[in-house]
């Protein structure tokens, strides 16, 4: 049975609630305002709160699995049946080749938000199928790497988008990790030689002198410096999953320092409550994979306090929706957010033990 981690109550001794429940309440929220059936019994996820949103785009689809995936984590189903099989076919409706489209059957394909659902796909195979080579999420995983793996650049870099010439932090770590942990559950050397062209190219290319991670690099070589928290996130994700596959701790200690230095940055200026929480939700996975391999205190302490604030401030108890007190969001938030939340409030109940394999 999945042991919860309890965080410390606040110093003013007011109970809180479990991060656990907490998340089962965030999903509720969310399921009530941002979903609806068609066609029998097809989930749609919509793009926020209300009837008149319209269907989400792939991106927020994609976190939202994440976030039944942890959750189905946490309770495991005793049927089988629950919204991950849900959301299975509903991002069918998405396919378009090897890959998702934003929209149903619509719009150039995003090699970042394939990398998402890629991540998504592996989860599930671990969680629902453990080591069969055979199961559906593991053969939709390798089917979308070759999507991503067409948005790789001679020089490693993975494109942003179809038809776009930069190429991206958001795109290149992800698909470093999805191509990894495909090496891991299959021993195919391809998925690694497709991550080591990827990973020399990134540090080579968008790794600050700062310690940190720029945004892109554009079509003429011109570097979008911005800083943002699931930039430095994914990247650790990567080095973990680099020791997994050679053993050398080099790897650690480079997650170590780029965790700590992301740490330091969104510490100042209030900046980790400025960030879009999906960005803050990826930061957080992957840190956590880091503090499974080796325990990092600080960054159980600070999601600890981001979650605790995000609870006490940015929740509007009438609506269970996280749009309060000046929280960041992603253009206009929604499901996207709330999404992501839910997986944090997740993620808080885990072990140490049991987040290895969740990034």
């Amino acid at each position: 049975m999945l042991r919860r981690r309890t965080p410390e109550p606040p110093a003013d001794g007011s109970t809180i609630e479990g991060p656990a429940e907490r998340a089962g309440d965030a999903w509720r929220h969310l399921i009530a305002t941002s979903t609806l059936r068609r066609g029998g019994n097809q989930l749609l996820v919509m793009d926020g709160p209300g009837r008149n949103a319209g269907i989400a785009a792939v991106w927020p689809m994609s976190q939202v699995l994440a976030a039944a995936l942890d959750l189905e984590r946490l309770a495991p189903s005793s049927t089988g049946s629950g919204p991950v099989a849900d959301l299975a076919d509903t991002v069918e409706l998405y396919r378009r080749g090897d890959g998702y489209a934003p929209y149903p059957a619509a719009g150039e394909r995003y090699f970042d938000d394939n990398a998402w659902l890629g991540l998504d796909f592996v989860q599930a195979h671990r969680q629902e199928h453990g080591d069969d080579p055979d199961s559906v999420w593991l053969h939709k995983a390798k089917r979308t790497f070759e999507l991503v793996a067409s948005g790789q650049d001679p020089d490693g870099g993975i494109r942003w988008v179809e038809g776009g010439g930069s190429r991206n932090t958001c795109a290149t770590a992800p698909g470093i990790e999805l191509a990894l942990r495909l090496h891991l559950l299959t021993g195919a050397e391809r998925f690694r030689a497709f991550a080591d062209r990827s990973d020399s190219w990134l540090w080579a290319t968008l790794f600050r002198a700062e310690g940190l991670f720029a945004d892109h690099v554009d079509p003429h070589g011109r570097v979008d410096d911005t800083v943002w928290a699931y930039n430095q996130g994914t990247p650790v994700g990567a080095d973990v999953l680099w020791f997994r596959v050679t053993g050398d701790r080099a790897y650690v200690d480079r997650a170590v320092r780029l965790a700590g230095a992301a740490l330091d940055f969104f510490a100042a200026e209030d900046r980790l409550w400025g960030q879009p929480p999906a960005f803050v939700a990826i930061l957080f996975r992957n840190l956590l994979t880091l503090h499974a391999v080796e325990a990092q205190p600080r960054v159980v302490a600070e999601l600890d306090r981001y979650l605790e604030r995000v609870w006490r401030e940015a929740r509007d108890p009438r609506s269970g929706r996280f749009v309060a007190g000046g929280i960041g969001h992603y253009d206009d938030g929604g499901t996207l957010d709330h999404a992501a939340l839910v997986q944090l409030f997740a993620l808080q109940a885990f072990e140490r033990e049991w987040l290895a394999d969740v990034s």
